[in-house]
C-alpha cells in the first residue's frame, strides 16, 4: 500500500495539512453549511438562492452569463466544447503541460481539427508562436497546474479576436486567485470549478459566457449532440421556468457551500483576495528559494494557488510529509517525478500553514 493511499485510510493518523493543488478543505462557515439538511432544487426560495448564487459569480468573473453545472472542471469543459464549435472546425490548443494536453484530448473527442501549439516547458505560450489562420477558436489554461505557469490570456484574447477566433479558457486553477475580468480581457468562454480557488467542494462545473461567448453558442448551425451538457437548454430553464430553474436535480447543498464562499470573497473584495493569495504565493516561493529549491515558472509568471519546486528526490519528500501529517501533490507532466506542487486553496492560503510547511521540509532535509 502506498504511503498516499495508506494516510487516506488511516495508517498515518490522518491528514492534518491538506496543501495539495485542489480539492481545498473549507472554511468553518463553508463547512458548518455542508452540515445543514437538504434543501429541494426548486420553489421560490431556491429560485431566489440560485440566481443570487449566479450573480456572485458573474460579479467575480466578469461574465455577462454564467451556468452551475453538476460534475467536474471537465464535465465544464466538455460543455464549453459542445457549445461552443461543431465538428469539423478547427481550432489551435495551447499544449501547456499535463492539462494543456487534456484539452487538447478534450478537443479531438469533439470531433475538431486540433492545431497543437506546443509551450516551451515551465514559460508561458508565446503569443507570436500561434497561428490562428483558419481556426474558429483559441483554447488555452489560464493556469497550468503542472508548471504553476499563468499564460498571458489577454494577449491572448486580442490574437483571437483580431482572427475572427473564439477564446476558451481553462481556469480552474485560476478562478478566485488570479485577475479575472472577463468583458475588460476580452475572453469569450471561461471554464471553472467548485473546489479550487472558489473555495468550495468538489462537484461543480461553472461555464461562464460574455456576451460574444453566448452568441457564438447561439450561432451553431445544430443544437449540441448533447442532451446533459446543451446550454440551451439550461438557459431556457433559467430564463423561463419560475418554479424550477435547472433541467436536472441539482447538488443543493454544494450550491449553499459555493454561495457562502463566493460571499466571503466578495466581502473582502475581489482585488483584495486576489492581492493576498499573491502575497501568499510570494511568501511560499520565498521560502523554497531559501531552503534551497527551484522553483518553476519566473516570479512575472507565477500562479497564486500552486507553487512547483523541483527535487531530485520528490516523490520522497511528499511520502516524507505525509508521514508528518502534510499532503502536498507530486509532479505532473512535464516535470513528473521531478517536482512537487503545493496548493494554497481554501484552508491552506494561511501564511501559518505555508510556515508549517517550510518546517517540516527544513526538518526532512
Amino acid at each position: 500500500m502506498s504511503n498516499a493511499l495508506a494516510a487516506v485510510e488511516g495508517g498515518h493518523g490522518g491528514i492534518r495539512h491538506l496543501m495539495i493543488p485542489g480539492p481545498c478543505r473549507l472554511h468553518p462557515r463553508e463547512l458548518a453549511v455542508l452540515g445543514r439538511q437538504i434543501e429541494p432544487h426548486y420553489g421560490p426560495a431556491w429560485m431566489a438562492d440560485f440566481a443570487a448564487v449566479h450573480e456572485d459569480l458573474a460579479l467575480l468573473l466578469g461574465a455577462d452569463r454564467t451556468y452551475l453545472l453538476p460534475g467536474s472542471g471537465s464535465a465544464g469543459l466538455d460543455a464549453a466544447m459542445f457549445n461552443l464549435f461543431e465538428p469539423g472546425q478547427r481550432v489551435a490548443v495551447v499544449n501547456s503541460g499535463y492539462f494543456g494536453s487534456r484539452l487538447v484530448d478534450i478537443a479531438r473527442a469533439h470531433g475538431l481539427d486540433v492545431r497543437v501549439v506546443e509551450c516551451v516547458p515551465g514559460e508561458p505560450v508565446d503569443p507570436a508562436r500561434i497561428d490562428l489562420g483558419g481556426c474558429d477558436g483559441l483554447v488555452v489554461t489560464h493556469v497550468e497546474t503542472a508548471t504553476a505557469v499563468r499564460h498571458p490570456i489577454e494577449e491572448l484574447a486580442k490574437l483571437a479576436h483580431a482572427s475572427g477566433a473564439v477564446l476558451l479558457v481553462d481556469a480552474i486553477a485560476a478562478a478566485g486567485g488570479e485577475h479575472i475580468d472577463m468583458r475588460a480581457m476580452g475572453v469569450d468562454a471561461l471554464v471553472s470549478a467548485s473546489q479550487k480557488g472558489l473555495g468550495a467542494a468538489p462537484g461543480l462545473a461553472v461555464v461562464a459566457l460574455s456576451d460574444a461567448g453566448k452568441q457564438r453558442v447561439d450561432a451553431r448551425s445544430v443544437r449540441p449532440p448533447t442532451w446533459y451538457l446543451d446550454l440551451a437548454r439550461w438557459e431556457h430553464a433559467a430564463t423561463e421556468d419560475d418554479w424550477e430553474p435547472t433541467p436536472v436535480t441539482m447538488p443543493t447543498s454544494l450550491i449553499q457551500v459555493l454561495a457562502s464562499s463566493l460571499r466571503r470573497i466578495h466581502t473582502v473584495g475581489r482585488e483584495n483576495w486576489v492581492a493576498q493569495r499573491a502575497q501568499l504565493r510570494t511568501e511560499c516561493r520565498d521560502g523554497l528559494r531559501r531552503l534551497g529549491f527551484d522553483v518553476v515558472a519566473a516570479d512575472e509568471h507565477a500562479a497564486n494557488l500552486v507553487v512547483v519546486a523541483r527535487h531530485p528526490r520528490a516523490n520522497e519528500l511528499c511520502d516524507r510529509l505525509l508521514d508528518a501529517g502534510v499532503m502536498i501533490a507530486g509532479g505532473l507532466e512535464p516535470f513528473a517525478g521531478e517536482t512537487f506542487r503545493v496548493g494554497l486553496v481554501g484552508t491552506s492560503a494561511n501564511r501559518k500553514l505555508i510556515e508549517t510547511l517550510l518546517h517540516e521540509i527544513e526538518r526532512i532535509l
